[in-house]
């Protein structure tokens, strides 16, 4: 640009977004997640995206490169030799033998399988709002004409198998969905699967476990009965944001599934789909290390807490298997008060509600473990949340302890960042940036 094309207005809107780039950087520094809808990225990911591949279409599976039809694209296929490296490395992982990775998000997935699964007034099981199933699925059930009946947890917050049987006596469900994102334990899947049969689908929603489950230390669905999973891949798992929908068996589920995502997409990020090949990459090689010590942090900080004097929910169970630990305030209104103290010294978390009728937060470990926190790191933590929550600092000595506790993280751990080769492949992939 010309510099006298560069008028007030113009350096205006550029100095906004500068100012943004300087407030989002600064909110990064600061933040401490112990959210279990996050992660962190590699560099080697974001770098990917510099790539250009999101300037691109190709939403078909690799299988019908040979197809041409109405507005067919050509000359792809290196996009089509990319979704096929991406699709074998993700069936590879979760030991499935067909896979969906063209979707956008977790919703999309949800949406995807109602609409290729079910029809007006089939039966549909799901896990009940308040003990954590997923927000949208009785609403979508509702617009779709489908007859959804709620899964409970138990006394020991894990799904509730008496009540599963008596409401399989009620009605006899075309799909049971296991869509909840408050996961302490594994979930009954074989139970279920002698109790409903052959013919009735079972899908696992891994989301906010899909690390786990993919590094085999929380339980083996496929193994266990379950016929789908579906998950996101930027929860434990530290991919972009995109929904994964793997398939035990090739076959009528899958086939249904394509063709409802081919409906519905015309453009499925290639950008993302690189990106989540790195990730499965890095998973691939990192992963079963990474997912032992979300598991381990996560018990730990749960047992910290607990000598504090915190109510953490499960402490008669082993307080969890999975990246999260859930904290009892009781009502409502106490568990917003300790929400609003994480806020103001930089702490994100969850408010959930917790089966009895009780209010509390959700923490989990999945971000600050990718950041390679040691146990020494969780001992701090732990009594900085104890001050937190027995009012036992001022605000502002909290917040710099959280700040000096974010500085000790570092950068992604569990990934090739640091190797000769990966940085070699971010230099090549930001070195020139160059349109064509």
């Amino acid at each position: 640009m010309n510099n006298d094309i560069m008028n007030s207005e113009v350096q205006t809107d550029l100095q906004r977004v500068k100012e943004f780039i300087v407030d989002f950087l600064d909110y990064k520094k600061k933040r401490l997640a112990l959210v279990s809808s996050e992660n962190h990225s590699s560099k080697l990911l974001r770098a990917s995206y510099c790539l250009g591949l999101s300037d691109q279409y190709c939403s078909r599976l690799p299988q019908n490169r040979e197809v041409i039809d109405q507005l067919a694209f050509s000359n792809v296929s290196p996009l089509d030799n990319l979704n096929e490296m991406a699709r074998a490395m993700t069936m590879s992982i979760f030991n499935a033998e067909d896979c969906d990775i063209r979707l956008l998000s977790g919703l999309s997935g949800l949406n995807v399988l109602l609409f290729s699964l079910l029809e007006d007034h089939d039966v549909l099981f799901r896990v009940f709002d308040g003990h954590g199933g997923h927000l949208s699925t009785a609403p979508i059930s509702r617009r779709l004409n489908i007859n959804s009946y709620d899964m409970m947890l138990g006394e020991d917050y894990r799904l509730d198998t008496d009540h599963f049987a008596q409401l399989y006596r009620t009605a006899k469900p075309k799909v049971v969905f296991l869509d909840s994102s408050y996961i302490l334990f594994p979930y009954p899947v074989r139970e279920m699967r002698e109790m409903v049969g052959k013919e009735t689908i079972i899908i696992y929603d891994a989301s906010h476990i899909i690390a786990l489950v993919g590094s085999g230390l929380f339980q083996s669905p496929f193994d266990e009965g379950a016929d789908i999973m579906h998950a996101t891949t930027h929860k434990t798992l530290w991919g972009p944001q995109k929904s994964m929908i793997l398939f035990k068996h090739q076959g009528a589920y899958a086939k249904k599934v394509h063709k409802t995502v081919e409906d519905l997409v015309s453009n499925t990020h290639l950008h993302h789909i690189f990106a989540l090949y790195l990730a499965l990459l890095e998973f691939k090689h990192f992963g079963k290390e990474y997912a032992e010590a979300i598991v381990r942090n996560a018990k730990y900080l749960a047992y910290k807490l607990d000598t504090y004097g915190l109510n953490v929910v499960a402490s008669n169970y082993g307080y969890t298997e999975s990246n999260q630990i859930w904290l009892d305030f009781g009502s409502k209104e106490d568990a917003i008060e300790q929400f609003k103290k994480l806020a103001a010294v930089n702490i994100s978390t969850n408010l959930i509600f917790i089966p009895r009728g009780r209010w509390g937060l959700r923490l989990a470990l999945n971000g600050i473990t990718r950041l390679g926190a040691p146990v020494q790191y969780l001992d701090e933590l732990a009594r900085i949340l104890r001050d937190i929550f027995f009012d036992r600092k001022d605000i502002d000595s909290l917040q710099g302890e959280v700040q000096m506790l974010k500085n000790n993280l570092g950068e992604p751990k569990y990934s090739f960042d640091d190797s000769l080769f990966g940085q070699e492949l971010i230099k090549l992939l930001t070195g020139d940036l160059s349109c064509p």
